[in-house]
């Protein structure tokens, strides 16, 4: 007799492209770890803001940064809609002087200690 699987109560969901996953199976695992905490946090962050809002597309751009002793800035580029789950379809390594530029651009993940 088989047991039924436990619904394990996860509510917000996300997708990425193939190439998004290809690339983030590219870098080291403690990296890829790192940015899949901040871009679960992210759509979390997307989650709340469709529910306040009207529904509309809406393509974005983020960078973050993975604080490490060598660490690794990357953006990444998504579609948010109400209608859909967030998709992220871009993943770039960047340099800090790029990150600079999105932090003076408030587009960057808020990264409260990873």
């Amino acid at each position: 007799m088989d047991l039924p699987q436990k619904y394990t109560g996860d509510e917000h969901y996300y997708e990425m492209e193939e190439t998004f996953l290809e690339d983030l199976e590219s870098l080291p695992s403690i990296y890829s770890a790192g940015i899949i905490m901040q871009l679960d946090r992210l759509a979390e962050e997307m989650y709340q803001e469709n529910r306040m809002s009207m529904p509309t597309k809406r393509f974005g751009l983020v960078a973050g940064v993975v604080e490490l002793k060598s660490p690794l800035f990357f953006s990444v580029e998504y579609l948010n809609s109400k209608s859909m789950h967030p998709l992220f379809f871009k993943f770039n390594v960047i340099d800090c002087d790029d990150y600079l530029d999105y932090i003076n651009l408030n587009k960057t993940i808020t990264n409260d200690k990873q």
